[in-house]
């Protein structure tokens, strides 16, 4: 999975970086002549500009102030959080590291959420003691649960420690440096080889220094709208399973959507159920569900749900099996 994630990243960044260059070199060469009006060219730098303050902007946000913001949230929790006994309903092994002798683990929780409803949640965490067995099913752990339940993280173990990967920032940082660099290398390079007498006459909409700008905020946008939009409907549903209230519906119908993932299928239910303060919703829940498991999804009789208490309308099915 990392290795495509890497492959899919270079990919792209090379129709972002070396490739308009590599274009405009063949198509229009460094020509001595202008090539747009003096009013056009400024409005070309200007676009120019403001594209790439946005892309590094962006990058900056992503790759060095988040992790800023999730170590902050991370030690809020772990002063003002709320205290909650969790059981280890299953453990499993991902990975063990030779050299430093930890264990990359996937550990299921059973704990009581924000409104002391019982619920269960993966966790992968790095183990450093893992002699200890800590974290065997059946074991109890501490956690902390996030008072905001608006942003994630929404939980932490007790004894997790918050530090920095000093290697991590290092590199984040370089990458930053080399974007910075390459950006005005791109100015500087240009206007001494066809500025001429003419100032930015030579810029045009395929020209490296436009161009190269657009398809690196296309890319970035692509990244928003497709990892934003799965964050969002992740956080959507993690937020309800944590301050969620629980609820016992009646199935109306289950249907699949036709959309498939993977070849794995889409299946929409239509429930109705009451809240805690009596008033009756219908409500609507889409769920990928494996091929193996299509069989044994309830289509008639009750069904626990949870759902969010400002929007009854808006609710997941914790277990579905």
């Amino acid at each position: 999975m990392k290795f495509w994630s890497v492959f899919w990243a270079l990919y792209m960044l090379f129709f972002c970086i070396p490739f308009p260059i590599f274009i405009y070199l063949k198509t229009s060469g460094l020509g001595s002549e202008p090539k747009s009006s003096e009013f056009l060219s400024y409005i070309y730098l200007g676009l120019s500009l403001l594209i790439w303050l946005f892309v590094v902007g962006y990058l900056i946000t992503k790759l060095i102030f988040k992790d800023f913001i999730t170590k902050y949230r991370m030690e809020k929790i772990s002063k003002n959080g709320i205290f909650r006994d969790a059981e280890v309903v299953k453990y499993q092994l991902l990975h063990f590291n030779s050299k430093t002798n930890y264990n990359f683990i996937k550990i299921l929780l059973s704990f009581h959420n924000y409104r002391n409803v019982l619920i269960e949640h993966e966790m992968y965490f790095i183990d450093t003691k893992p002699n200890e067995k800590r974290y065997d099913e059946g074991k109890s752990v501490k956690i902390l649960l996030n008072p905001d339940f608006n942003h994630p993280p929404y939980f932490i173990l007790k004894d997790q420690k918050v530090s920095w990967n000093v290697k991590a920032i290092i590199f984040k940082v370089l990458m930053i440096i080399a974007l910075i660099a390459y950006i005005l290398g791109l100015y500087i390079y240009f206007y001494n080889k066809e500025s001429y007498d003419f100032g930015w006459r030579f810029l045009t909409f395929m020209h490296p220094i436009v161009f190269s700008g657009i398809m690196m905020l296309l890319y970035i946008l692509f990244d928003m709208i497709l990892m934003q939009g799965l964050l969002f409907k992740v956080n959507k549903d993690e937020r309800i399973l944590f301050a969620g209230r629980n609820a016992e519906a009646e199935i109306l119908n289950v249907s699949q959507t036709g959309l498939t993932i993977n070849d794995q299928p889409q299946v929409m239910f239509q429930l109705k159920y009451s809240d805690y303060r009596g008033k009756e919703h219908i409500a609507v829940y889409k769920e990928i569900i494996s091929l193996l498991n299509i069989v044994s999804i309830p289509k008639e009789g009750k069904i626990n749900i949870l759902y969010d208490e400002k929007n009854p309308d808006k609710i997941i099915i914790p277990k579905i099996f």
